[in-house]
């Protein structure tokens, strides 16, 4: 329904069926974004694969269509918002690099480093090597595609299947 009236509002744009923007002070008027609304370039969107060998696991194209073994899981949007295909599960990566849990908190921060804090546990931190490779993982990963700009979203692409099943199982619950 939502995505409908999307679709219909940028039809219109396109079609240039618009209404004129208002006059200066009406515009002055106009109520300002959120404070805690997420900036639209918390995360740079690019096609970026998470290789087990030469297998690819986890696959994130530009356009924030997130593949997990062949199987779409869901779209991540540039303000740091995952939302599973059915639009029932939603994922927030928060601007200060956090992505609460049901069992913790998880850290990104902007240099792609994720640390897990749980409670009475050390806690457990992944980050990139020179060449892509996942530090800290328990499985020998890889990432293609892998910039300066886009560490912290190569990390939150390769953590939200996981996520996501961790958030479906506490639902199901």
């Amino acid at each position: 329904m939502k995505l409908d009236r999307v679709l219909l509002l940028a039809a219109l744009v396109l079609a240039g069926g618009c209404a004129p923007a208002p006059p200066p002070a009406r515009a002055a008027e106009s109520p300002q974004p959120a404070r805690d609304a997420p900036p639209e370039d918390l995360l740079l969107l690019a096609d970026l694969r998470v290789l087990r060998g030469d297998e690819p696991v986890v696959v994130l194209h530009r356009n924030g269509l997130l593949v997990e073994r062949g199987e779409a899981l869901g779209i991540l949007h540039s303000n740091g918002v995952f939302v599973d295909l059915g639009g029932t599960l939603e994922i927030r990566l928060s601007p200060d690099g956090t992505v609460p849990t049901p069992s913790g908190t998880l850290f990104i921060d902007e240099g792609g480093t994720a640390t897990f804090r749980l409670p009475e546990v050390e806690p457990e931190v992944l980050h990139f090597d020179a060449e892509g490779r996942v530090a800290g993982s328990k499985t020998p990963l890889r990432v293609e595609g892998l910039t300066l700009r886009t560490r912290r979203t190569a990390m939150f692409a390769l953590l939200l299947p996981d996520l996501l099943r961790l958030r479906r199982h506490n639902t199901i619950k």
